[in-house]
């Protein structure tokens, strides 16, 4: 499905299926770590499905939703999402920065989850609004030091972050649980999160 709508749709910067099978296994990091806690689970710039959707099959106790702002992405998502029948998906169509504010969404999941969609203090802001106290954002990232992402993580009410290797030469994982209510001014207009990155 992916290189099929790929032709019409930038899903992904593979382009043959030995490359999409990489980018389906290098998502996979989020497999290795511990799934008991996390029930209602957003991923942030779903893009082609990666790693949401692999997960979902995984897990269909837990439920995932997914957030994309691209109309042709959500798109492919939920042709993907009806042919895997996968009824513990839901796609949320907009930015970040605006569905955070919305009541239904807001501090509603015990996990957010996300692969490259933002550099770390700019995923910080939009991805922790969405995540309620005692639950926790998972993000893959390039190897980031986490001292410096601890200031930026307080004032969205997050914890002291902190990288894990869960599987050795696979990458890493940024975790930082969420402990407070993040204040009503967070996440700030479209747009400013990226332009103006909090320290």
């Amino acid at each position: 499905m992916l290189l099929e709508w790929n032709r019409a749709v930038n899903l992904t910067g593979a382009r043959t299926l030995e490359e999409i099978r990489k980018q389906i296994d290098n998502s996979s990091l989020l497999l290795a770590i511990a799934w008991e806690g996390g029930k209602r689970v957003v991923d942030i710039g779903s893009g082609g499905g990666l790693p949401a959707i692999p997960l979902a099959l995984a897990f269909p106790e837990v439920s995932f939703s997914l957030l994309e702002a691209n109309a042709r992405k959500c798109a492919f998502l939920r042709h993907a999402a009806g042919t895997l029948g996968l009824a513990n998906v839901a796609i949320l169509e907009g930015r970040a920065e605006e569905l955070a504010r919305q009541a239904q969404f807001r501090e509603r999941f015990d996990r957010a989850i996300s692969r490259a969609a933002a550099a770390p203090t700019v995923l910080l802001e939009l991805a922790l609004p969405f995540v309620e106290p005692g639950g926790e954002l998972i993000a893959q990232v390039s190897q980031v030091d986490p001292h410096l992402l601890q200031s930026a993580a307080a004032i969205h009410g997050g914890g002291v972050p902190r990288i894990e290797h869960p599987v050795p030469g696979r990458g890493a994982l940024l975790l930082v649980p969420k402990l407070a209510p993040t204040p009503p001014e967070y996440p700030r207009r479209v747009g400013v999160p990226s332009r103006k990155p909090l320290a």
